[in-house]
């Protein structure tokens, strides 16, 4: 993941709750980087970005906090799997509200088969894949 956010020339690191904290924190580390989280409603501190949802099962909140990311940030998003796509179109969006720019989006899996990489624009890299 490292390899790839450096190929991307990202300059800042945002991790999906939770598991996404597990990788984004590490490449966010090693690459000496910013770490933003974005996290289930009510989880974080100061003024936030909201944003409900739709997932197969139900619904759910993402936040993230207004003043982590700005207008010149480069962001790449990484998170552990990648399936439908509801997720991920929330954290988007709630990147698009600052302003900043996605450079791309980082997986360690991507459930293929559930064609969730056509529901989304930005270049998603994934580093294995399961086609079903």
């Amino acid at each position: 993941m490292s390899k790839e956010v450096q190929k991307i020339n990202a300059d800042t690191i945002v991790g999906i709750d939770s598991r996404g904290f597990i990788f984004a924190s590490a490449v966010a580390y090693k690459l000496k980087k910013k770490l933003v989280m974005i996290r289930k409603k009510g989880k974080l501190p100061g003024k936030t970005f909201s944003i409900k949802y739709n997932l197969e099962y139900g619904s759910s909140q993402l936040e993230m906090q207004k003043d982590m990311i700005i207008k010149k940030d480069k962001v790449v998003i990484i998170d552990d799997i990648f399936a439908t796509s509801g997720t991920m179109k929330a954290s988007i969006n709630l990147i698009k509200r600052s302003k900043a720019s996605i450079k791309g989006i980082i997986v360690l899996l991507e459930l293929s088969f559930l064609n969730g990489r056509s529901k989304i624009k930005e270049n998603l890299i994934s580093l294995e894949k399961v086609n079903i």
